[in-house]
């Protein structure tokens, strides 16, 4: 071949490889604490398919749910902080030791709705960002777990009053909900969710707490008997979290493209569950027979004067943010 057209072969080939590399495929690991089936996991799927749609294929999230990456969910921060996975979804209930500014949704009584939290998600999302940025990671999204309630099985009689609690031995996934058990004179367990099963079926545990969605998703009905509807707090923020080294390495459109899927995914997750959730407290009443015991207004009036000093305690724990992110949500909810 001449001397030539071997040039321009190879300078075609070189470009070639070029355009090839530069439109190579990036790929991302995504742990969830939930498993392969359950709700929440089939709505971050749907997130990911959203993403590798719209970026034309070049960025494809493979979501990992529980048990299929060697990490807890208490890991999660650090495991995304490090690069370990590119993404992963961080529970304020299992996030409290890494994170404990994070966990202020769990407060009992505070944040208790929707609608409160997205009064209070901007306050939240200011404060927590810096701590997570911290770790090495960042708050790509965020959705909630619906209102949390009590619920509990034949072991133990329906809770009607904040009396009824004495005695108790419920599975807990927050040490905000231990402090509200212990000054009602109820005992707190921590359980991963696997455990749950088998804790209620051997007697470790009377109940717990946590939201008609995430009982029916879990497929625990069966072995409970009575509902405690309470509007404890919400079940969140939840954080989805990415590694920003990951992050600011995507090309600034499919950065782009990434950041607008998943500014619409907190309202559609929020929305989804919501619904959902309504339906599943229905059913859980209709169809699985569970007792459905509507908490009185003064018990809850009762509650909120129960831990409110205990939210200023805890916020003066975190120090500076901590403070001013409570007197704002505080001030925000009228609470």
């Amino acid at each position: 071949m001449a001397r030539g057209p071997f040039i321009a072969v190879l300078g075609f080939a070189f470009a070639a490889s070029v355009a090839s590399s530069a439109n190579a495929a990036t790929t991302w690991d995504y742990y969830l604490y939930t498993g392969a089936t359950h709700p929440i996991t089939v709505l971050l799927k749907g997130f990911t398919e959203e993403v590798k749609k719209r970026t034309n294929g070049e960025l494809i999230i493979n979501v990992r749910p529980a048990g299929e990456l060697p990490f807890r969910a208490t890991e999660v921060v650090k495991v995304v902080g490090e690069g370990q996975t590119q993404m992963g979804s961080a529970s304020p209930g299992f996030v409290g030791a890494t994170t404990p500014i994070a966990t202020v949704g769990n407060h009992v009584g505070l944040i208790r709705t929707y609608d409160d939290m997205e009064k209070v998600w901007p306050t939240i999302e200011k404060y927590t960002s810096k701590h997570f940025e911290q770790a090495g990671a960042k708050i790509l999204f965020h959705w909630s777990w619906p209102t949390q309630h009590v619920f509990g099985t034949a072991a133990a009689q329906p809770i009607h009053t904040l009396e009824d609690f004495k005695g108790r031995k419920l599975r807990t996934v927050a040490p905000e909900e231990a402090v509200m058990l212990k000054r009602l004179g109820a005992a707190s367990i921590s359980l991963t969710t696997p455990e749950v099963p088998v804790a209620l079926d051997r007697g470790v545990v009377h109940g717990l707490i946590s939201a008609a969605f995430n009982v029916v998703g879990s497929n625990w009905q069966d072995q409970l008997k009575w509902v405690w509807v309470s509007e404890l707090h919400m079940g969140g923020p939840n954080y989805e979290l990415v590694n920003i080294k990951a992050y600011n390495a995507l090309p600034a459109n499919v950065r782009a493209t990434l950041d607008q899927v998943a500014k619409e995914w907190t309202g559609k997750m929020n929305q989804t569950i919501g619904a959902q959730d309504a339906n599943d407290l229905k059913a859980l009443g209709e169809k699985y027979k569970l007792q459905l015991v509507k908490a009185r207004p003064e018990d809850l009036a009762k509650l909120h004067d129960v831990m409110q000093d205990y939210w200023d305690a805890w916020a003066k724990e975190q120090g500076p943010d901590g403070v001013a992110m409570m007197k704002e949500i505080r001030s925000q909810l009228g609470r």
